[in-house]
């Protein structure tokens, strides 16, 4: 199989992969941890709640910053600072056993959605100075199993470990998962051209102007903005469906989270037959994903619904895919970082503000209605995507970026 052959072919991509795949695993059990903590020592919802807010604020503050320092530092010390910071953080969790502890809980959360504001846009930039740029549909093939393990592995253990050996064991493997994935990190060898020197000779002011000017970069700014709109809402579903609708209770939520898991996994595989319309593919499986959610909120019992999200994340992993190759290949080097961590920003607050807001309809729609009315809204911005693509022209754009 193609992947296959990359994933030999790339040696040096192996060790980012296996601290991905560490990383996520760890980071999985303290989210897991903490939540069941919080609710352990408040019994509130609300406390829950603002955890959750607590986490978006650094994406806001510090993403678009840390972006920006990864075009002008080395991405490899980046992802290493961070990693051996996150393990006294992840560790200072242990010290809240208490509702007036409760602010070191918070404080750590903070401090390590901090450090993942900063990891994130550095790995996502890092990644086509690592591998081929005819690898890259493949390579983020790839990229969509470590979202899949992350969430098999790491959301099912993640759960046991708490449930039976204590939250502070949880904090203690994720501390241990993070030097693990450093040593990983330490052995990379990064390319003499990772660091684009030209970017000095630039008037920074004008050339950003210039280069948030793209037609090409607003469209991917606006999916970028506009997905996590339906991708947050149907975040809360897939849970209330286990709960509410077909009454399975917490393993229901295993299950379908495992789906979720399943669904990534397999989507790598769709890079074997994506030739080269990425904008195509990208539009056609958000318009399979509206569907399923269709389909989903009509599922007469939960085996089909089982199938239905299966499918729903088969079709998401395999636009992801698509359209993060687009990104990658439209733009240049020196500007990855800043236009990550732009992304990471608004990615990640627009998916939590719509979470909460998602949970907040749910008091006043039908599960069912509201899963019909997502699957509408994917169906819509698939149509806008298409109607904005086809007023760009790529390969130009392209050309033009690489000057700015």
């Amino acid at each position: 199989m193609n992947n296959w052959k990359v994933w030999k072919s790339e040696s040096n991509y192996h060790k980012l992969f296996f601290s991905g795949v560490i990383n996520g695993v760890g980071n999985r059990f303290t989210q897991v941890a903490i939540l069941a903590l919080i609710y352990d020592i408040t019994s509130s919802a609300f406390a829950i709640g603002l955890l959750f807010l607590i986490r978006l604020l650094p994406f806001l503050i510090m993403a678009p910053i840390a972006g920006a320092l990864a075009d002008r530092i080395s991405k490899k010390a980046i992802l290493l600072t961070t990693e051996f910071i996150r393990v006294p953080i992840v560790l200072g969790l242990i010290l809240g056993n208490n509702v007036e502890q409760l602010w070191i809980i918070y404080a750590s959360s903070f401090l390590l959605a901090l450090s993942e504001a900063v990891y994130a846009p550095a790995r996502k930039a890092l990644i086509p100075s690592l591998v081929r740029r005819d690898h890259l549909l493949s390579i983020n093939a790839i990229e969509q199993i470590i979202m899949g393990l992350v969430l098999i592995i790491g959301s099912t253990s993640g759960g046991f470990i708490s449930y039976l050996l204590g939250h502070n064991i949880a904090f203690s493997l994720n501390a241990l998962t993070f030097l693990i994935s450093a040593v990983f990190l330490k052995n990379l060898k990064m390319p003499n051209q990772q660091i684009d020197h030209s970017i000095k000779t630039h008037s920074p002011t004008i050339s950003y102007k210039k280069f948030f000017k793209s037609p090409a970069l607003l469209v991917f700014l606006f999916i970028c903005l506009t997905m996590p709109i339906a991708n947050g809402i149907d975040n809360v579903l897939i849970s209330v469906y286990a709960l509410e609708v077909f009454k399975m209770g917490d393993l229901g939520v295993g299950l379908i989270y495992g789906s979720l898991g399943v669904g990534l996994v397999l989507s790598s595989f769709s890079s074997n037959w994506i030739k080269g319309n990425l904008v195509g593919v990208t539009i056609i499986f958000i318009i399979i994903e509206g569907i399923g959610h269709f389909l989903l909120s009509a599922s007469p019992n939960f085996m089909i619904a089982l199938g239905t999200v299966l499918v729903i994340t088969f079709s998401a992993g395999t636009s992801d895919i698509s359209f993060n190759t687009l990104v990658m290949k439209t733009v240049p080097s020196h500007r990855r970082g800043t236009f990550f961590g732009l992304t990471e920003m608004i990615s990640n607050v627009t998916l939590g503000t719509f979470i909460a807001i998602g949970g907040f309809i749910l008091e006043f729609i039908d599960p069912r209605s509201l899963g019909s009315l997502v699957g509408f809204l994917y169906v819509c911005l698939a149509v806008i995507y298409l109607l904005l693509f086809q007023r760009i022209h790529l390969v130009k754009e392209k050309r033009r970026l690489r000057n700015i």
